[in-house]
């Protein structure tokens, strides 16, 4: 299908998702609506006198310690006031009011999406005076909301050490998180891992997100589509816990991370991280003999950061407080070798002359009317072809019966891995009151892997290793708008994709003629079909030895769009938030079938019956079994969610503020766009129309049976119909059902997520909070659960059957030995519920 190319070309997909924000930006300055971003947090506070009395109009200034932002308001007649979508940054606080003195708060730390009060009581005097305090001292326990969370800090990010610089790896410093990755040393690009456990909960279910856009696999939610270099993190915050009602989509916790952005000064820094076996100690195995080498190990992660002020004297920017930019390069290198020895054929048994295994190892002696009296079997030309699939031996690993030494293969590959990530940053002050942020990442990560990947087959060997390259993108564009005093807007576009290519290396071309049978005529992919030899002490100890040829060419694609706008609106006491937030999925990917086959070769069998040699069957062609796809398809899964949201922050009195809110989480179920999920719908199976089968269990294939052999297969979101199986047989074409549910799977839409918290603090001096909450968190779930991704690869589009027991390679698919059937079919159910959490918490903070 030609459609394929636009999911898997990366620069066309950043185009799209280039013009996409712009086409969203431009709505969100027309939009009437006022909002913060889930990343952002804000300050507030009420401004008194001595005597307790609101102090109206009163102009608040916050401004970072960087010197790129600066917002200005005032306060209500109540005398509050409230600065949202403030980043997680260090602020300087200034208030000022007609009779009293100036008040200054310097260093004001404000982690990422907190929300801190900061409550002035001013002293009557002249202007001129100032009240000068640090951010030390207006420092409060949280008592504005009753969320469970840990800020990483800037500073820890910079100075704590990470085995492999994942940033992710610094999550396990909040309380409740459990790291299950099993990794060590953290790892980036595809190979990245964040199985996390936050309070319990399942790890793929944790939402992580970049500068307020998605950042998430969404086929598993186990890796990250890009992971910033730690040098360019500001801070992240971890939310575990009855959060509030602005975080969904998913239903454990949530991970906030702000990048760096430019100042008013130029900053920069650079770094190199090596490592050596030079540096390393010998391995336990290796004791202590001088004359062992240690293991080699090479690892190289360096890179720069740069950001400042975005400026031409005397004519832009002069002052250095409009336009700031931050950019960001590293890259890695590590090369690992990976070493392998297995027992091959010598080359006396390539030839298929087996009389010295036949003194050194007699129950490994083929015999049968194949063999002449020399234990000699005559190679065919398909036998000839496979063997090259298997190397030759280059030494020995154990001993036969005898004691004579095994024929083996050592063989050492080398396995590098390359990761190279840019990241850039521009935030564009267009007054005091908007501000537009544009960020980019994009992560290049290729490395070789010593065999073929993923696949269904085995390989013992290092001959045909995987090219595995996955690129990774996310652009964010927000825009921020105080628009009133009380009235706060920030929008928020973003991006995000991952793309897997994977390609064989070293793989043997099919040769010309190969003059082999097939159950599916697709010319074997071009390649090989790979080989299994089983039950021979010769060839892996009784193990048996393998080469997987695998399903490459293949590739992947994940890219999500995302839109957020949210309101925020102060009313006297209460500090309302509502809005909405929508994503568009896609996972295309193709499935992998192995459209070469399996062939499976059992000295043990007895049906053939074997010459007892699992070697001597390959060459003759005496196979137990060949199992084999029909093609390789590709789907393209779809899936949206809208959650419009509400949440109130009531600052009931000076003592207790409750957060209450509620979520409607309207998730849309899987769907393939193209209509190519097919189930098994039980309650679609018709008794009438079941096929005949042989006593064996296999479907009779004659011109009278005229069942169904696909009785209950629908067709995801379609009206079904006829569909071709296999020209030639007894069944050219198969009729499917029909599904009204476009997955196949009828979801949940509407899904009410409440949200209660209150924090209360007992001698109102920001000393003390008692805190609780309990909320409900719905989880939209991964590809890798009931869903049209979990059908790829189902009848009657992709078909994969096995034929058993077959003498000679030109009698594979041969008339009525084709196996159609048991055919692979998949079955989700019809109905779901989405997956919910229940939170609830007591705790007191000192």
């Amino acid at each position: 299908m030609k459609r394929n190319s636009d999911f898997s070309n990366p620069r066309k997909n950043m185009l799209g998702a280039a013009w996409l924000a712009f086409v969203g930006l431009i709505i969100a300055l027309a939009l009437p609506l006022a909002s913060h971003a889930q990343d952002t947090g804000y300050i507030s506070g009420t401004v008194t006198d001595k005597s307790g009395s609101a102090v109206v109009g009163a102009e608040v200034v916050i401004t970072n310690t960087a010197g790129s932002l600066t917002r200005t308001t005032t306060t209500n007649a109540d005398g509050a006031y409230v600065v949202a979508g403030l980043p997680g940054a260090s602020y300087n606080i200034s208030v000022t009011a007609k009779g009293f003195q100036k008040y200054s708060a310097t260093n004001v730390v404000l982690d990422v999406a907190q929300k801190i009060r900061v409550d002035v009581q001013l002293t009557v005097g002249a202007v001129t005076e100032v009240v000068e305090v640090t951010g030390e001292s207006v420092a409060q326990v949280e008592t504005t909301s009753s969320d469970l969370t840990s800020a990483i800090t800037g500073k820890q990010i910079d100075q704590l050490v990470l085995n492999g610089r994942n940033f992710t790896q610094l999550v396990n410093l909040a309380p409740g998180v459990v790291n299950q990755t099993g990794q060590d040393e953290g790892t980036v690009g595809v190979y990245g891992n964040v199985a996390y456990s936050m309070n319990g909960g399942r790890t793929e279910y944790n939402n992580w997100e970049l500068d307020g856009g998605d950042n998430m696999d969404n086929g598993s939610n186990a890796t990250l589509n890009v992971y910033p270099n730690p040098e360019a993190i500001a801070e992240f915050k971890v939310l575990t816990s009855n959060y509030g009602a602005q975080y969904g989509r998913n239903g454990s916790g949530t991970v906030e991370v702000e990048t760096k952005s430019g100042g008013a000064s130029f900053h920069g820094s650079a770094f190199e991280y090596l490592r050596n076996e030079f540096f390393n100690a010998k391995s336990w195995d290796q004791g202590i003999d001088p004359t062992q080498p240690k293991a080699p190990y090479k690892k190289h992660d360096f890179g720069y950061t740069a950001g400042g002020p975005v400026y031409v004297p005397n004519h832009y920017n002069a002052d250095k407080k409009k336009t700031f930019f931050f950019f960001s390069e590293e890259w890695r290198r590590e090369k690992n070798p990976s070493t392998i020895t297995q027992n091959v054929p010598s080359d006396l048994e390539r030839s298929g002359n087996f009389s010295a295994l036949c003194i050194h190892e007699p129950t490994d002696c083929p015999t049968g009317p194949q063999v002449s009296g020399s234990h000699t079997v005559v190679p065919t030309g398909v036998g000839t072809a496979l063997l090259s699939l298997i190397p030759h031996a280059n030494t020995t690993n154990g001993t036969f019966s005898d004691g004579t030494p095994i024929p083996a293969v050592t063989q050492t590959v080398s396995t590098p891995t390359t990761w190279r990530e840019e990241l850039v940053r521009v935030d564009h002050n267009i007054t005091n009151n908007y501000r537009l942020t544009f960020r980019y990442i994009h992560d290049s990560w290729q490395t070789v892997v010593p065999n073929p990947l993923w696949g269904t087959g085995t390989s013992n060997f290092q001959d045909i290793q995987t090219k595995f390259v996955g690129p990774g993108s996310s652009f964010v564009a927000r825009l921020n708008a105080n628009i009133s005093p009380t009235l706060l807007n920030e929008f928020v576009a973003s991006y995000t994709a991952d793309h897997i290519f994977l390609t064989a290396l070293n793989n043997p071309a099919l040769p010309s003629p190969f003059p082999m049978g097939a159950i599916f005529n697709n010319g074997f992919g071009g390649k090989l079909p790979s080989i299994s030899l089983a039950s021979n002490i010769a060839y892996g100890g009784g193990g048996g030895l393998a080469q997987d040829t695998g399903y490459f060419p293949w590739n992947n694609a994940n890219p999500v769009y995302t839109y957020r706008d949210n309101m925020t609106k102060i009313l006297g006491t209460h500090t309302f938030q509502f809005g909405v937030y929508f994503a568009a999925a896609q996972k295309n990917e193709e499935n992998s079938p192995d459209v070469q086959g399996i062939l499976t070769f059992d000295s043990s069998n007895t049906v053939i019956p074997s010459t007892g040699n699992s070697l001597a069957d390959l060459l003759v062609g005496n196979i137990a079994s060949y199992h084999q796809w029909n093609l390789e398809a590709k789907y393209y899964n779809r899936y949206k969610i809208v959650e419009p949201y509400f949440q109130d922050d009531w600052r009931a009195n000076k003592r207790l503020t409750l957060n209450l809110g509620l979520r409607l989480s309207l998730f849309g179920t899987y769907r393939e766009r193209y209509r190519q999920a097919f189930s098994f719908n039980p309650s679609a199976f018709v008794p009438a129309n079941e096929p005949t089968f042989n006593s064996d269990g296999s479907l009779a294939q004659n011109a009278g049976n005229t069942g169904n052999p696909l009785n209950g297969i629908v067709q995801c979101g379609a009206a079904g119909g006829t569909f071709p199986l296999v020209p030639g047989s007894a069944f050219p074409t198969v009729k499917v059902g029909s599904s009204s549910n476009a997955g196949c799977l009828k979801g949940h839409l509407f899904n009410p997520a409440p949200r209660f918290g209150f924090a209360f603090d007992p001698k109102g001096d920001g000393k003390m909070a008692i805190r609780g909450g309990y909320g409900v968190f719905f989880e939209h779930t991964n590809g890798n659960e009931g869903n049209t991704e979990s059908l790829e690869g189902s009848a009657p589009l992709a078909l994969n059957a096995t034929q058993s027991n077959i003498t000679g390679y030109q009698n594979i698919g041969a008339g009525a030995l084709v196996p159609l059937f048991p055919l692979g079919v998949n079955s989700i159910p019809n109905k779901s519920i989405w997956p919910y959490v229940q939170q609830w918490h007591l705790d007191v903070q000192r």
